[in-house]
């Protein structure tokens, strides 16, 4: 039977473990003053954001979302600082690490995914370049949300779902310095494979002001596999590699509250830059998967240019507290993207130039309305997007694209008594995009011109409460994005821009879920379905296909807090898909294994030893996938692989002593992306036993 929550039976079992329903892993947060193990143990409650455009307790959410907090964030990137695998450890849904730098073939519920740094997005869906995980350092970051399934609530591409950085936040009263310094190497080759890892931040407050500058320097070496041999420069092939590079992160931020702390004013900016130059970057083609040789790496430089990601991102930030009885958000931005790819064979070296200039107004509005009282969130958003592609080596083939692109939207959050809450709502996208005139990679010359749409957009979720303990949550909602058209463009038969109209996608997508929550203990299991009528994906020949899909799946989480100094967690996905290869309703084969990743399996035991000293163990099981499938990245049979990961904090003098050991049993595997490739010159193993130490202190 059905159960009404009253009084504090829904804020105090389900809102104090809101967060750690929703992750893989625990949101269970050491006190302040504690050290790194002190055996006191406090469930954090968690805000989110991204879900809702307002600040709303997880457990209040009626979609899939999970929230990364700063002591997850701490404790994985000492063992890797890539958001691509601190993501693939900590969220259901979201596939395996590609192990380099890009994210292409690493996706959320088997699509793409909207990055935003604050709210500034960082994706590039005119011609996706797949970096949007690494424009940031992890030492800039606060929490990380990450709503599961697509959304269009902030609109222009998550498809597959949103990932929300939010950067660092002020200490609280006078100037705190927070210095840590690292190093890392490689056990199976120590020569050549020495890195650093430097951060400095200042923050504090000051009256009605608040600032912070955080500044971070990384120097990584060669990467080595489990038999000590080194790994391509590029292991992805042209995909961007992050072994022998450096990078420079600076976040700095000012703030200013008045009228009694109603009004907030912020500007923020956040500089990323991380360039690779290594010696071993030569082209070879000796590898060869059939036969289980890897691709061994060769000394040289294929490239005419560096490759590498430059990031500049600008916000001014405005909010009122009380407006009439509402709350009021605005945004402006300005963002600017540089990517250059590693050369790939027999093609042009290319980079990726984006300019984004952009605001948001989010109004919350209370009503009042006799027995039903309701929330509505409404508001408009702008975006420029100016975004080319051109060679550094050769002819360019793409268009130049601008894109202007203006949002409406209005939700309505409406609680039944106190059974469960309703969510629904409408957002309209008119975008126009100017495309240049330009000559094609078959040589043909493609006449430029304009494109218009217009696109309403709907959701409908739900939560029903049906105990103290369990949720039953789920809906429906639906993404947009411009899907690549400068790829589809440059690689199709069109004469001229108008051609190409309908290469945008739409997604319909569907879940149901469960979550619980307890006094130690907390779950959750959803089931999904996503729908589309222009999915992306590749040929043989490289060259972009746009097809019906149709993605299915599983996530399952759960954490519990066994003692005070035991806590254990861990979380399951399985998903599969199909496409339809002549649009006749029928899904002919199974998508490429680029977009669905194989079943993968996270666990862990974090264990406080003293007071002093707290150890955490982790694994994650990338299972086997067979698919039938015509399309790149979708031929080969994936190998399952185990990987084991050892994390240890210790309070030594004034400071913390972490020491982190990626691939603790120096397993020899192939990460999903280069089995998927199935190419020579991309059949590259993953990192062995990779160990990182960093001593940290704040004053």
């Amino acid at each position: 039977m059905m159960v009404a929550k009253k009084g504090t039976g829904r804020a105090g079992a389900a809102g104090m473990a809101a967060a750690a329903v929703l992750a893989p892993v625990a949101v269970l947060a050491q006190d302040a003053g504690s050290g790194a193990g002190s055996g006191r143990i406090e469930l954090a409650p968690v805000m989110i954001e991204a879900a809702t455009r307002v600040e709303t307790p997880v457990d209040e959410v009626s979609r899939s979302v999970t929230v990364v907090t700063r002591e997850e964030i701490e404790k994985h990137k000492q063992i890797d600082r890539s958001l691509g695998d601190i993501l693939s450890k900590t969220v259901p849904g979201f596939s395996q690490s590609t192990e380099a730098n890009t994210d292409y073939g690493q996706t959320l519920r088997g699509r793409t995914f909207l990055t935003m740094i604050d709210g500034v997005p960082q994706s590039t869906p005119l011609r996706d370049g797949r970096r949007s995980l690494n424009s940031i350092d992890a030492d800039a970051i606060e929490r990380i949300e990450v709503v599961r399934g697509g959304t269009a609530l902030y609109g222009f591409g998550a498809t597959g779902g949103l990932v929300n950085i939010v950067t660092r936040r002020p200490a609280e009263g006078a100037l705190t310095w927070d210095v840590s310094q690292g190093a890392s190497f490689s056990a199976t080759h120590p020569a050549d494979s020495l890195g650093t890892q430097t951060n400095i931040q200042a923050s504090g407050r000051s009256g009605q002001v608040d600032y912070l500058a955080n500044g971070s320097y990384v120097r990584r070496g060669g990467s080595f596999d489990a038999d000590g041999d080194r790994i391509a420069a590029d292991p992805v092939g042209a995909q961007g590699g992050i072994s022998d590079s450096d990078t420079v992160n600076f976040l700095g931020k000012l703030g200013y509250e008045f009228d009694d702390n109603r009004q907030r004013v912020q500007l923020s900016g956040n500089y990323y830059d991380m360039k690779q130059d290594s010696d071993w970057a030569g082209l070879s083609m000796d590898g060869d998967p059939a036969r289980g040789i890897k691709t061994p790496a060769v000394r040289g430089n294929y490239n005419p240019v560096d490759p590498g990601t430059k990031t500049r991102n600008l916000s001014l930030d405005y909010e009122h507290r009380e407006v009439l009885g509402s709350s009021v958000k605005a945004q402006a931005y300005y963002a600017d993207q540089n990517i250059v790819y590693s050369k790939f064979p027999g093609y042009s070296q290319t980079r990726i130039e984006s300019e984004k200039l952009g605001s948001r107004l989010t109004v919350n509005t209370p009503v009042e309305a006799g027995p039903l009282p309701f929330t509505v969130t409404w508001g408009v958003d702008y975006l420029r997007d100016d975004t080319v592609q051109t060679a550094t080596d050769g002819p360019d083939n793409s268009p130049a694209m601008l894109q202007n692109a203006v949002a409406g939207f209005a939700q309505v959050e409406v609680p039944v008594l106190d059974y469960g809450t309703i969510t629904g709502g409408m957002r309209y996208e008119h975008i126009s995009l100017d495309i240049s005139d330009f000559t094609n990679r078959n040589g043909d010359f493609v006449q430029g011109g304009s494109l218009t749409y217009g696109e309403p957009l709907f959701n409908l979720t739900g939560t029903v409460f049906l105990t103290d303990h369990l949720d039953l949550y789920g809906g429906f909602s639906q993404g947009f994005t411009v899907a690549e058209i400068g790829r589809s463009l440059s690689d199709g038969a069109f004469r001229r821009a108008e051609d190409a109209e309908a290469e945008v996608q739409k997604t319909n997508n569907y879940e149901l879920g469960l979550r619980a929550t307890y006094d130690r203990w907390t779950g959750s299991v959803v089931g999904f379905v996503s729908t589309s009528d222009n999915g992306v994906s590749f040929d043989r020949d490289l060259r972009i296909i746009k097809q019906p899909e149709r993605i299915y799946g599983v996530e399952v989480a759960a954490t519990v807090a066994a003692t005070d100094a035991l806590r254990l967690g861990g979380s399951l996905t399985w998903m599969e898909g199909r496409v339809d290869l002549d649009d006749d309703g029928d899904y002919d084969e199974d998508m490429p294994t680029t977009s669905i990743p194989p079943l993968k399996v996270t666990a862990f035991a974090e264990y406080d030893l003293f007071d002093w000293w707290t150890a955490r163990v982790q694994g994650l099981y990338s299972g086997t996938r067979s698919p039938n499938s015509s399309q790149f990245g979708g031929t080969s049979d994936i190998d399952d692989y185990v990987l084991v990961d050892l994390y240890s904090a210790f309070d030594v003098g004034v400071g913390t002593l972490t020491v982190g050991i990626e691939n603790l049993l120096n397993a020899s595997y192939f990460p999903v992306i280069n089995q998927a490739y199935d190419a020579a010159y991309a059949y590259a193993k993953g990192p062995g036993t990779t160990v990182t130490a960093t001593y940290s202190v704040q004053f």
